[in-house]
């Protein structure tokens, strides 16, 4: 097996420098033996794509530092996501028109609340949605007035049936690109909790868990969410402990009772 060799990348300058100095021999050399017509031609011509490289070099450089300066900032903030239920269901059994009427919906209603209450950030998930609030209970009251609107069929997906949703809250770090748009765990963990199944839940001693835990129309929290919850007053209870694909160790999981709201 051959080695692999790391070989030095050169900045676009230097390379920039050294074609200009090639271009330079090469027009010494051709001197002696072109007429000065030609000579001149050729010049023009070395100049002109010399210049050409130089300036996609030197886009390419400006490229890669004004992307590359993320993270911009840290900040602490609640993530709220949405994800409609059965998407593929409704597009096999209703038509493709109406899912797309379904996914439009959702995505309506979640930007009317989530601009009521202050969103900071708003990302198109497909199916859903993904928010982030500058607080918890914010992020809860958005969840649970969403949630409350769905409740009856909207006109605009008859003849299905009602909207259904999961939702997840979470809490923590976030992490900002140049753009502006959000990253890092507790995003990840918030999609987690937003779908986690029942058999992901375990029995585990002097913990508490539901005897059935809901599949649809509900609103998750993580424990670092549950808390500020519980400060705030607003009703939550233990759904269980559960394992978080990507996510080491176990997690216990807490509800939004919104419908007591």
């Amino acid at each position: 097996m051959i080695p692999r060799r790391n070989y030095p990348v050169k900045r676009p300058a230097a390379i920039a420098t050294a074609f200009l100095f090639c271009a330079d021999q090469v027009m010494a050399q051709s001197a002696a033996v072109t007429s000065p017509f030609l000579l001149d031609e050729t010049s023009h011509i070395l100049v002109g794509v010399v210049a050409a490289m130089a300036g996609v070099l030197a886009h390419r450089a400006w490229s890669r530092r004004r992307w590359r300066r993320a993270p911009a900032g840290v900040v602490i903030e609640s993530v709220l996501v949405v994800d409609l239920v059965n998407s593929t269901w409704l597009a096999t059994h209703h038509g493709e028109d109406l899912a797309m009427r379904a996914r439009n919906v959702l995505e309506r209603r979640a930007l009317e609340v989530a601009n009521s209450h202050g969103v900071t950030f708003v990302e198109n998930t497909g199916d859903g949605c993904m928010m982030t609030f500058p607080s918890v209970p914010v992020a809860a009251q958005a969840a649970s007035k969403l949630l409350r609107g769905l409740r009856d069929r909207p006109p605009e997906t008859a003849p299905g049936p009602p909207l259904e949703v999961r939702a997840a809250v979470t809490y923590g770090q976030i992490l900002l690109d140049a753009r502006g748009s959000r990253h890092g765990a507790t995003i990840n963990e918030a999609f987690r909790l937003m779908s986690v199944s029942s058999d992901a839940f375990v029995s585990v001693e002097a913990e508490e868990r539901l005897s059935e835990i809901p599949d649809r129309n509900r609103v998750f929290l993580d424990e670092d969410a549950a808390n500020e919850l519980v400060s705030a007053k607003s009703a939550v209870r233990q759904v269980g402990i559960c394992r978080l694909k990507g996510f080491t160790g176990f997690h216990r999981v807490y509800e939004l009772l919104w419908s007591d709201e």
